[in-house]
């Protein structure tokens, strides 16, 4: 690893243009890990130019009054001379914009299990919790006095964000050492949970709404709900989700999923969660994948959501044996 992360710095140093891809429905593990990165290399090298590449085409509600947006558009002949980072992605076909393909050189980093190689350079760690931990690691180890407060807001926006505030993950000692060096009287916590966690009334309103729609199924220990096409737009919610999120901590139920119908790729698509039995498998069946107890997925079909659940009662059926 610190092998690994010389190279990637060395790389950084070598190119004065840098370009930083982010996969398609951004996270804020994604998210910041490109902005970290790109302000922490911005303030190690003033004169280097870096960008996000798709901040122009994506929707802004991604950017949750956290990220700032930079609409300007990248054009093809900057890639050609870049150095392409691609953070937080396990499959090619999930990098936002597709135009990692132009650059003259890549690197990947990436807490995702490796399914394929997708960079001339790439450090793939499944043990880590998130990519921006991964990001923490190597600007730490690169020169923590070019992490301003700024730069560790949004290092720790991804790691809570993509552990659920330390619920699940891989959580280790080296995650909470690395965020005690983040973490300064400065740091604003209060304005930080407020940007992740305040809702607006239609939104409180489109949960209960999924909660009511929920199917329960407890001699399988397992729970989905599937969102009728037009539900988002019902309610008003631009932010295109799974909501898997809300089924979790049911106790008696160790498996949930949820099924939704994705505007932008017409497609229906959904999350997989587990508090102990491994799902990924079972993702990866239907062109998705992730993490052991977190994964996504995406139907050719929308009746193939009986197929997935099918599978999972039957995955269900043989751990109880």
């Amino acid at each position: 690893m610190e092998f690994l992360k010389k190279i990637i710095v060395q790389k950084i140093i070598e190119y004065n243009k840098i370009a930083l891809f982010f996969h398609d429905i951004p996270d804020f593990d994604t998210l910041g890990s490109c902005f970290a990165l790109k302000h922490f290399i911005k303030n190690m090298f003033p004169s280097k130019e870096v960008h996000l590449i798709g901040l122009d085409i994506l929707n802004p509600v991604y950017a949750k009054n956290f990220f700032e947006f930079d609409q300007t558009y990248i054009n093809n002949n900057f890639l050609k001379d870049s150095l392409g980072i691609i953070l937080d992605t396990a499959d090619e076909k999930r990098i936002f914009t597709q135009r990692h393909k132009f650059c003259k050189e890549t690197i990947r980093i990436d807490h995702h299990p490796q399914v394929e190689s997708i960079a001339n350079i790439e450090w793939i760690d499944p043990t880590q919790a998130s990519t921006t931990t991964m990001v923490a690691s190597l600007l730490l180890s690169w020169n923590p006095k070019g992490i301003t407060n700024h730069i560790a807001n949004y290092l720790y926006a991804g790691i809570v964000t993509d552990t659920n505030r330390f619920l699940y993950g891989n959580l280790t000692s080296e995650i909470f050492l690395i965020i005690s060096k983040l973490i300064n009287p400065e740091f604003e916590f209060k304005k930080l949970y407020n940007v992740l966690y305040q809702k607006n009334l239609p939104e409180v309103m489109f949960e209960s709404y999924i909660l009511s729609k929920a199917k329960f199924l407890p001699k399988y220990n397992f729970c989905y709900v599937l969102l009728p096409k037009n539900s988002f737009n019902k309610f008003g919610v631009e932010l295109r989700m799974s909501m898997v999120q809300l089924l979790s901590n049911i106790k008696g139920y160790k498996i949930w999923a949820s099924f939704y119908y994705d505007d932008n790729y017409k497609k229906w698509r959904g999350s997989l969660r587990s508090s102990e039995y491994p799902i990924n498998q079972i993702a990866e069946k239907y062109s998705g994948g992730g993490h052991k107890y977190a994964a996504g997925f995406t139907l050719n079909r929308k009746k193939e959501y009986k197929h997935l659940i099918n599978d999972i009662i039957e995955y269900v059926k043989t751990l109880k044996k």
